[in-house]
């Protein structure tokens, strides 16, 4: 039986690559933090920050930007500055299902104040309550509003929060401003005018990493991540240590007692080579050998110590750790060189999202412990590569509606059957049948098909343009791009479609 263990061959800080893990700087970010910078400068001049909006897909740095220069003005305010009273309050719309300006206002509250979200008011009286906690608070007040656009179109809190001083819902001792964070690069466009003009002052696109930008983010995770692997400064000193928290030591005792240390070691092993040298020298002299042969052995010698040194500074990929100009090199016993490079050119040619690349990381890490593998390599790579996708089709298709689970039912009893690829017309008398064994509504033909454009777009299924349909209109065809075993478990696990029998329901249909 397998035993657990508190450590990994593989992993030394496992929790580095996982997504509640924030670094402290993003070097490849460093355009967007400074526009950042410049929206929150002015809250450190007493007059309030800027509204700012962030927006780009996922996994582009826009919440690790935001935690960083917060953390950054707080610490200002915290050592640096006799004036700054600062409140920073960060709130994830989407894991809280605020979709409404009520519970938004009623979750900013309780974050404020940490008591209980108030329930059973009308709006009116929660964002009052809201409003009062900043009053009795203070200073500057910077609200992190992740995922903004789960508010969808109810904008009120994001027109009177703005608006606030203006407004007098606060007093004049109070400056609340908002950071609305968004994947949606369209929901900013939808909001009305007023509440555009005052909700945000200052707009920040984050756009999507290149493969290059994920080798640096990987390397610098990987080397806290992994075992025997790290960032060796360019200049030959001793590597970079990190803190319990896996980030980078500031100079002090422990690296200055390394460095010295790495110093001894080099100059020992010099010493060594040197008196090997000499040993060598002498003994060819009293061989007889000519001084000539002398100087060419130990010319030999010192070129070959010459190439030991310049080794010992370059070799390696070089990896930027901050914004310092500092350049470190990336070595590693536990990955393969060709790892980090194949992960990071699969995930820039899908989405450019790091955390999507950290996560392919992580997997084949994983694979390669659970396989008793000494090192990860290009076929853990692909490997992790291939079930992170699946678990998130899997998670895709859990979370779709009714009718999407109907019309993946009905394309799932035609793959079995063998009838697919297959057009949409008897795709829909499939799903007809399926609606009516469990009583739920059925969907015009024309409604029914933006479901199935709904799979093709998520991966689920795959849909081709085919020749001109009966009525001189494009005609596509449908096939799952999922295991049919993969798509059976989905669906017998959703309570509308558990107990339907994929293998008989379609007998009604008409093939073309």
């Amino acid at each position: 039986m397998t035993q657990f263990s508190e450590t990994s061959p593989i992993f030394e800080r496992e929790e580095v690559l996982r997504e509640e893990h924030y670094p402290d700087d993003l070097p490849e970010r460093k355009g967007e933090m400074d526009d950042l910078h410049m929206s929150l400068a002015p809250a450190a001049r007493g007059v309030g920050a800027n509204n700012v909006f962030l927006h780009g897909k996922a996994g582009q740095g826009k919440t690790a930007a935001a935690q960083a220069k917060l953390s950054e003005l707080q610490h200002h305010a915290e050592e640096e500055s006799d004036h700054l009273n600062l409140t920073t309050c960060y709130v994830s719309c989407e894991s809280h299902d605020l979709s409404t300006s009520y519970k938004a206002a009623s979750r900013i509250y309780q974050e404020l104040t940490g008591e209980t979200r108030p329930t059973g008011y009308a709006t009116d009286v929660v964002m009052d309550m809201m409003f009062e906690a900043m009053n009795d608070i203070g200073g500057t007040i910077i609200i992190v509003l992740d995922e903004i656009d789960t508010l969808g179109d109810d904008d009120r809190i994001l027109y009177s929060l703005p608006r606030a001083r203006a407004q007098g819902y606060v007093d004049d001792h109070v400056f609340p401003s908002i950071i609305g964070i968004s994947n949606d690069l369209q929901w900013r466009d939808n909001l009305s005018p007023k509440v555009k003009s005052s909700l945000y002052d200052d707009s920040v696109l984050f756009s999507p990493y290149d493969a290059t930008q994920l080798q640096q983010i990987l390397r610098r995770r990987a080397a806290k991540a992994f075992r025997e692997t790290e960032l060796v400064p360019v200049d030959g000193s001793a590597p970079t240590q990190l803190d319990d928290d896996g980030d980078e030591l500031d100079s002090g005792d422990d690296t200055a007692s390394t460095s010295t240390d790495s110093t001894s070691t080099a100059s020992a092993s010099a010493d060594a080579t040197s008196t090997a040298s000499a040993s060598t020298a002498d003994s060819e002299m009293n061989d007889g050998s000519s001084p000539e042969k002398l100087t060419a052995t130990t010319d030999t010698v010192a070129s070959e110590e010459t190439e030991q040194q310049t080794d010992a500074t370059v070799q390696g990929t070089p990896v930027q750790v901050d914004n310092s100009g500092q350049e470190y090199i990336f070595r590693s016993e536990i990955l393969t060189d060709d790892v980090i490079p194949l992960i990071a050119a699969l995930s820039a040619q899908d989405t450019g999202d790091a955390r999507q690349a950290i996560k392919y990381l992580r997997k084949a890490g994983e694979l390669a412990d659970k396989s008793d593998e000494p090192m990860v390599t290009a076929a853990h790579a692909r490997e992790a590569q291939a079930l992170v996708e699946r678990e998130a089709v899997v998670e895709a298709m859990r979370e779709m509606t009714t009718q999407a689970h109907l019309a993946l039912a009905a394309l799932t009893t035609l793959e079995l059957s063998g009838d697919a690829p297959v057009r949409a017309k008897p795709i829909y008398g499939v799903y007809k049948s399926i609606a009516s064994e469990v009583d739920a509504d059925k969907l015009g033909q024309r409604r029914f098909k933006d479901h199935l454009r709904e799979l093709d777009m998520q991966g689920i299924a795959d849909g081709e343009k085919v020749a001109a349909g009966s009525i001189g209109g494009p005609a596509w065809q449908y096939q799952l791009q999922v295991d049919t075993e993969i798509a059976v478990e989905v669906l017998k696990d959703t309570t509308r479609v558990a107990n339907i029998n994929f293998k008989t329901i379609g007998d009604d249909r008409s093939l073309p």
